[in-house]
């Protein structure tokens, strides 16, 4: 096809989609929606996604979090793991910690609990557990006599700040102690039965010394957890360690059923856009069947009629896809600017903007528009020329 068969197939397709200018600014718009939802949607979840595991590294989670051995409950020999946390160029900080089972009780209830015992100190230095109340106050080092409550278990045992409770180790010592604070971290494991306590109280009731269940460790960098992890093996001389990223796989699997969710409304609404574009290219061949006739008889050639009606489809994606661009890059910097706190996580959520979420939802928007226009244009193609003048 010559250059000038190409402008005339231009110049009929612009006169043909500006006609009708209700038309043109539906579908338009069908086109500008649909690609900026593929965008917001997107940036939307990545945004979630990043904001939920920045969250949870930060509320529970080390950089790289150390664990006993198979077989064995607790680390042993935490004096000298810790001398050789602080070698360590990269460690930042590190926090050990003690896990243990043990039963609540205040008036006539009780519930069983978790109790998670840290340094209050070393446990600033690597995450942000300790900010996370609902009420009252932070506990301290030399906190023998209170302990923090998780917000669920204050609400099933009808407890709040000030209250006295005894607890119940699982060794059989038991102690009466103070609410001191209601903590919320988002984490339903975490929230529902938490007791919360000093490392050196815990250690007295349960008679662990030199040990403890797990040490969280915060790097210089938290993407190079990978890379460190088998550092902090070969140093420390232990076996299980496990990077952040690792910890949070149940929350990656969890967020891909949303990302598949939301794939499956963005592709619904880039149907509805095609189909729209589809649909009145067709009839527009429908419509003018007898011109398409009368062009054919004076000499043009199937290939011509072809283009003057996949011109259409291309018109349409050339003006619908780049604003729809705009309007999504627009609204993720409105929600990056205006994020919105999640009262169940403690945490604020914004979208994210990444160039891959133009170059994606671009050449989506523009490929199935641009598909949605070669049926009706090979239609139009084949027309016969008799029945076309006739009216056939």
């Amino acid at each position: 096809m010559h250059l000038d068969d190409i402008r005339s197939a231009l110049f009929y397709s612009k006169k043909d989609i500006f006609k009708n200018k209700k038309i043109f600014l539906f579908i338009t718009a069908a086109i500008i929606f649909a690609t900026a939802n593929i965008i917001i949607i997107n940036g939307f979840m990545d945004g979630m996604i990043r904001d939920l595991a920045d969250n949870t590294v930060e509320s529970s989670l080390g950089h790289l979090n150390i664990y006993p051995d198979q077989e064995e409950r607790f680390i042993e020999g935490l004096g000298i793991k810790e001398e050789e946390l602080n070698a360590l160029k990269d460690v930042e900080a590190y926090s050990p910690r003690v896990s243990a089972s043990g039963v609540l009780s205040f008036k006539e209830l009780s519930a069983s609990a978790n109790i998670l015992a840290l340094d209050p100190d070393k446990e600033r230095g690597v995450t942000k557990l300790l900010d996370k109340l609902d009420s009252g106050t932070a506990i301290n080092s030399n906190d023998g006599n209170a302990i923090l409550v998780s917000y669920r278990l204050a609400e099933d045992l009808k407890l709040d700040t000030g209250d006295e409770v005894t607890l119940a180790f699982e060794n059989g010592n038991m102690k009466e102690y103070m609410i001191k604070g209601i903590i919320r971290t988002g984490s339903q494991e975490f929230d529902s039965s938490t007791v919360v306590m000093a490392l050196n109280e815990a250690r007295r009731h349960l008679d662990i010394e030199n040990r403890a269940s797990s040490i969280l460790v915060k790097l210089s960098d938290k993407e190079i957890a990978g890379d460190y992890k088998p550092i902090l093996m070969q140093n420390l001389g232990i076996k299980n360690v496990k990077t952040w990223k690792e910890e949070l796989e149940y929350l990656m699997s969890f967020t891909e059923a949303y990302k598949s969710f939301s794939s499956i409304i963005s592709a619904v609404g880039l149907i509805a856009a095609s189909i729209s574009v589809g649909i009145i290219v067709y009839v527009n061949v429908i419509h003018k069947k007898r011109q398409i006739g009368i062009m054919k008889a004076l000499g043009a050639k199937d290939s011509f009629i072809f283009t003057v009606f996949i011109m259409e489809a291309l018109l349409f994606g050339l003006i619908g896809v780049p604003a729809g661009d705009i309007v999504g890059y627009l609204a993720i910097k409105h929600m990056e600017a205006n994020p919105f706190y999640d009262a169940i996580m403690m945490t604020w959520i914004s979208a994210r903007f990444g160039n891959y979420l133009l170059y994606n939802a671009t050449a989506v928007s523009f490929a199935a528009t641009l598909l949605a226009g070669i049926y009706p244009a090979i239609k139009a193609s084949r027309i016969d020329i008799i029945k076309a003048i006739w009216g056939g």
